[in-house]
């Protein structure tokens, strides 16, 4: 079997797959462990039912223990050796360009890139160290958010700022949600019937974090994200890209330092910090069409940000775009927000097909009638299901 990890710095959320067909695994659980450090909780579900403990988690390493001990005890593994592997979610990995086994290299520049994703990279680091101590022969490999950008060019990646920023710092576009863009990539050569290496896609990954990503010959060739999750769209409580010079003059006014400031831009900006109300899509949109307008300042906003990165992928397309994906949770599930960034969108002649996009779906479905331009598409992502293909195939 094959455990997934997704470590935060006081959470762990975990999916459990047998590894029998390569290809396909199996999804058999997943889970969640939480408030580690404060009291602790932990909760999966398995074969329909759920499980939920309250248990005190002093730290990561108690809490790997105690998830294999339910695992065992339920008699979903026969003992901790069933688990051939564990598959880590890693924000940031600098430059590497594809998820690696972790030697002491590669778990070092994890520990280095700790000041690119300070919010981040600790929970993955605490997690690795627990699982080697709690799972010493399991293989452990790092998936990483930043390795599939890796195939930006130097005009896209680098700002126009000192080089020796970028030589000397590592200051330039790393880019994330990168697991996510991988799975879409492959998931629609099989939905289009199309080479992955021939396929041309602009995915718009819009969650709480969002960020939009063109997919060129099945590579990242440029994203939203820089060096940090902060740039780009609008996010739930994200400001996305501002004037830099907004961080002097609002540390001036509030005299505030630039952590603090920083601080508001990352979790009381976006959707939140324009409508003063909630970042929650749904109360947004809700909201919305209620008429309420701090509301509809949040989600014009919002939507027009995306809409104008579209573009500005599609140009770089040019007329062989295979295909417009919106993906994750807001992607994919928000009716009113795909219409209404549609909507913004006359220059690409996009035909949004009302009652396709108002219906449930499975993995994916097309939301543009025959007559769009380019065909539009909603597609559940699955992380976890990245990371474990990747696990198995750098173990196997």
């Amino acid at each position: 079997m094959i455990l997934v990890v997704n470590a935060g710095s006081s959470s762990i959320k975990f999916r459990l797959f047998n590894d029998s067909d390569i290809k396909n695994p199996i999804d058999i659980l997943d889970g969640l462990a939480e408030r580690i450090t404060v009291d602790g909780a932990v909760s999966f579900k398995y074969e329909g039912n759920k499980y939920e403990y309250s248990v005190d988690l002093p730290n990561h390493e108690v809490a790997i223990k105690f998830i294999l001990e339910k695992l065992i005890e339920l008699n979903i593994i026969s003992n901790v050796d069933d688990i051939n592997a564990v598959g880590f979610r890693v924000v940031h990995g600098g430059t590497i360009s594809k998820s690696s086994i972790i030697d002491e290299k590669v778990f070092a520049t994890i520990k280095d890139a700790v000041k690119l994703a300070p919010l981040h990279n600790p929970g993955a680091i605490t997690a690795i160290e627990a699982v080697k101590k709690v799972m010493p022969k399991a293989k452990m490999v790092a998936c990483f958010d930043t390795a599939y950008h890796q195939t930006l060019a130097e005009e896209q990646y680098l700002y126009a700022t000192p080089y020796s920023w970028y030589t000397e710092h590592g200051v330039r576009k790393y880019g994330f949600h990168g697991i996510s863009y991988q799975y879409i990539a492959e998931k629609m050569a099989e939905v289009l019937n199309k080479p992955k290496d021939k396929l041309n896609l602009i995915v718009c990954h819009l969650g709480n974090g969002a960020s939009i990503t063109c997919i060129k010959n099945g590579k990242s060739f440029d994203t939203t994200m820089g060096l940090t999750p902060l740039a780009g769209v609008m996010m739930g409580t994200r400001s996305g890209d501002i004037d830099p010079s907004i961080i002097e003059y609002m540390c001036k006014q509030l005299n505030a330092d630039v952590s603090k400031i920083t601080n508001i831009l990352n979790k009381e900006s976006g959707l939140l910090g324009l409508s003063g109300k909630s970042s929650d899509m749904r109360d947004v949109t809700g909201g919305y069409f209620s008429g309420d307008k701090d509301y509809q300042r949040a989600l014009n906003k919002y939507t027009q940000v995306a809409a104008d990165y579209i573009v500005r992928f599609a140009n770089l397309l040019g007329h062989d775009i295979d295909g417009l994906v919106f993906t994750a949770g807001v992607g994919e599930n928000s009716i009113y927000t795909r219409q209404l960034i549609i909507e913004k969108l006359p220059l690409l002649d996009l035909k949004l097909d009302q009652t396709k996009n108002e219906e449930s779906y499975g993995e994916y479905k097309y939301i543009s009638t025959a007559e769009s331009k380019i065909k539009v598409l909603a597609v559940r992502t699955n992380e976890e299901l990245m990371i474990c293909k990747d696990t198995l195939n750098l173990i196997k």
